[in-house]
């Protein structure tokens, strides 16, 4: 259950557009002795749709450093599943309207055979937006796969040093900044419209890494509808706060980084920021499987 927890991503011209469709990105330029590259990721895909990309393997092979948003370690599960659990005496019981309860108790029997007994045994305590980003999850009914664990197991088997962004607690605040009223209308916006997020999920995980930057961002945030105050908290300022560091790893490294995929796109995305500061950002077409 706390792996599970550790889930969750404008075209122009036609131009623009293919450029956009790629989810690996040299960042050269600006004084760079060596190219670095950037690469958004699902946080995670069903076991069988997995691969890590032949272009993404060799890129990190040869770096000197490899980086990912949260540290994964024992504490850093420990912190994030503090953040996605209501505190003692809150659960979803507590905290939604009787007859919006009844509805995710009746859509999780239903949709994935659990009943109130065994949910409010292991999701009743899980915070809504936690919870409408674990029901994708469920709907594999198979293994899955985390991209930046085994991402960051395949560098550290290559012996390349390994960073992170930022702490986990970081990660935890800017969940835990989206007030509960919003959290709810994201959980019960899932619950009414799950078959359409169902199938684009799927689409998401058969065309990855060719789909286009868009379309993962539209399709990472249709819980929280768009939500100027989540994009705000959970990307743009998580963004701002990475941009000095990515600085300065592509600086002194050949670099490697990887974010969710959801954080390079837009006018605020890690792309758009690299290149107002000078960098020059190439497309790299990446493989399918």
């Amino acid at each position: 259950m706390k792996k599970n927890l550790l889930i969750a991503l404008i075209s122009f011209t036609s131009l623009f557009t293919y450029a956009q469709s790629s989810v690996l990105w040299e960042i050269s330029g600006n004084g760079l002795q060596n190219p670095s590259y950037i690469l958004g990721t699902l946080k995670f895909i069903g076991e069988k749709e997995f691969y890590i990309p032949q272009e993404v393997a060799e890129r990190i092979k040869v770096a000197t450093l490899f980086a990912i948003e949260d540290q994964v370690d024992h504490h850093a599960q420990h912190e994030l599943n503090v953040a996605l659990h209501f505190e003692k005496g809150k659960s979803l019981g507590t905290e939604l309207a009787p007859a919006d309860y009844k509805k995710v108790l009746n859509f999780f029997e239903k949709e994935f055979g659990i009943n109130q007994k065994q949910f409010e045994a292991k999701y009743a305590k899980i915070k809504p937006l936690a919870l409408s980003i674990l029901m994708t999850r469920l709907t594999l009914k198979e293994k899955v796969k985390y991209f930046d664990i085994e991402l960051l197991l395949f560098a550290k088997k290559n012996k390349v040093a390994t960073f992170s962004l930022e702490p986990i607690e970081r990660e935890a605040q800017a969940l835990n900044s989206y007030p509960m009223y919003n959290q709810v209308k994201a959980l019960l916006h899932s619950i009414d419209n799950f078959e359409t997020q169902k199938a684009e999920f799927q689409k998401l995980m058969s065309n990855y890494p060719q789909e286009s930057l868009e379309e993962i961002f539209e399709f990472t945030l249709h819980p929280v509808e768009n939500n100027p105050l989540f994009v705000d908290e959970f990307y743009t300022k998580r963004n701002a706060e990475w941009l000095p560091k990515i600085e300065k790893m592509v600086k002194e490294n050949k670099a490697f980084i990887a974010v969710g995929v959801a954080h390079l796109e837009g006018n605020q995305g890690l792309l758009e920021l690299l290149k107002a500061k000078g960098y020059t950002l190439k497309a790299v077409p990446v493989s399918r499987k």
